[in-house]
């Protein structure tokens, strides 16, 4: 008797089911091991392993891995003099920066007070990192009128993205400012940048990826000019634990010489950032080679720890679905589970004799009195003139804003809306562009925007503007708001008696 069409159906479809976790497994591992290829900076290998992943790699693995690659032909060289690891709670107080001006992050300006506020006594502008109206942490300034703060401003359109924002410093000159971010097109985790003050136009301009070394493929961040100039130092938590943090001097250059550095076990070393007088001292104490081992042996642990986190948590997911799963599905997960509590022996004995190699080189270093690569002590110097000190705490900041005198027309609700009336008014206004589009936009493409203004281009094409602001900032306020609803390149346009301008000329004429 013939089986009925549906049975015949789901049975290929159990039968399937151990084929498809396998696939999932194998692409599971390919990601593994991809994500370590990038962090031992073998990046042209970390891009063919997760092109080989198929669609299971994510999109922005792969513009990070590009990233680097590029970014890894314009290497800086700094002279590094001093490096030290220090507690996440209060690195930034061992920075060569005026004392007291580091305060808490006062309610008014972040209501979350995670980062630190850098404000020098006598100084009547602060710059530091929020929420947005997105719910991103972005870069913000406020001016202090006497009476009353001015209501907090973004820095500028170039200095937005979807991600997170934070640490801004300007450089000793006032004209460049550093920042971290993990929104912009970096390597992943927070890069530093540095952009530069547009006199003429008065706004910050492109940020730019200050690329290796200072930047990897961990979180990089805080970076400043010390007080007297002669030194740049910024923070890192490559080569650290989980509640510590490397905070490094190199001496300050202008503008330094960049060349390519192509060879990944160069480029790893170079991003070390070894002060290079404290590294002769110790290869003449105990030899290159016994330094470099250890280096290398502390950086394929923290990735053989990192690669057992991620197979266990993946294990635990697993035996969390075989709770639940129905009969059909159980013998699928139970070899699946098998599979990889097998595959966890041999990376915990590997992870052990790993522990067990840095033990005996770390046993080798204290027997001949030198710490290890500045690991026990934490501190390594390649100058004998600059020194690590802890500076005081700034107190609370007393910080009252102004009201927000801006009147808009824009929303983002359940509900999107067009503009009934699509003429602009006379002035200065701005709109923040949303798309192009051959065919016209409905209601629900919106998106819960309102007010949408439609119109017809000279290439019979429909454009599309949310919201009527009277002030740039009070567009740029909810430019992520919008680039957040579904318009990822969305973008402030600018109007002069409801003629198109430059939004530079708009900024100089408000």
């Amino acid at each position: 008797m013939q089986k009925p069409f549906f049975s015949v159906i789901l049975a290929l479809l159990v039968a399937s089911f151990p084929l498809l976790g396998q696939e999932r497994h194998s692409s599971a591992r390919i990601l593994e091991q991809a994500d370590s290829l990038f962090r031992a900076y073998r990046f042209d290998e970390a891009l063919q392993a997760y092109l080989s992943a198929g669609e299971a790699v994510p999109k922005n693995k792969l513009n990070q891995v590009r990233r680097a690659i590029g970014l890894s032909g314009n290497c800086a060289k700094p002279r590094v003099v001093a490096r030290q690891k220090f507690s996440r709670e209060d690195f930034f107080l061992y920075y060569p920066l005026p004392e007291r001006a580091w305060h808490p992050s006062p309610s008014p300006l972040d209501r979350e007070e995670k980062f630190p506020v850098y404000l020098k006594d006598g100084e009547d502008v602060v710059y530091f990192s929020a929420r947005d109206a997105s719910g991103a942490r972005s870069l913000f300034l406020s001016e202090d009128l006497d009476s009353a703060w001015r209501a907090p401003r973004h820095l500028s359109e170039s200095l937005l993205s979807p991600g997170t924002e934070v640490f801004p410093m300007l450089s000793a000159n006032g004209h460049t400012l550093y920042f971290a971010s993990d929104g912009l097109d970096g390597m992943g985790g927070l890069d530093l940048y540095a952009a530069t003050w547009d006199e003429a136009n008065a706004t910050w301009g492109e940020p730019v990826n200050l690329g290796f070394p200072f930047n990897s493929p961990w979180d990089d961040f805080l970076m400043a000019d010390s007080e007297d100039g002669k030194y740049t130092l910024f923070a890192s938590n490559r080569d650290c634990g989980a509640d510590s943090i490397y905070v490094y001097a190199v001496e300050y250059e202008e503008s330094p010489f960049r060349a390519p550095l192509k060879d990944p076990e160069a480029l790893k070393e170079l991003s070390l950032l070894e002060p290079s007088e404290a590294s002769a001292v110790r290869e003449r104490s105990f030899g290159t080679t016994d330094t470099r081992l250890y280096m290398r042996k502390m950086a394929e642990l923290r990735t053989l720890r990192d690669s057992l986190y991620r197979r266990e948590t993946d294990l635990d997911a697993l035996k969390t679905r075989l709770v639940q799963a129905a009969e059909t599905e159980t013998a699928a997960l139970k070899s699946q589970i098998q599979e990889r509590e097998t595959a966890l022996s041999p990376l915990r004995r590997r992870i052990a004799s790993v522990q067990e190699e840095i033990r005996r080189v770390e046993s080798a270093f204290l027997r001949r009195g030198v710490p290890s690569s500045g690991e026990d002590t934490g501190s390594v110097s390649a100058d004998s003139s600059f020194h690590f000190r802890k500076r005081p705490m700034g107190g609370p900041l007393d910080i009252s804003l102004a009201p927000e005198q801006d009147s808009i027309r824009f929303s983002i609700g359940a509900d999107g809306s067009f503009a009934a009336d699509a003429v602009l008014p006379e002035g200065v206004v701005y709109q923040i562009y949303l798309c192009t589009s051959a065919a016209r936009l409905r209601i629900e493409d919106l998106n819960g925007i309102s007010p949408v203004y439609e119109r017809l281009n000279a290439n019979l094409r429909y454009a599309y503007y949310a919201g009527l602001f009277p002030t740039y900032r009070a567009a740029l306020r909810q430019l992520n708001r919008v680039r957040k609803a579904g318009f990822p390149q969305a973008r402030i346009a600018a109007y002069s008696d409801g003629r198109s301008i430059p939004v530079n000329q708009a900024r100089q004429e408000e």
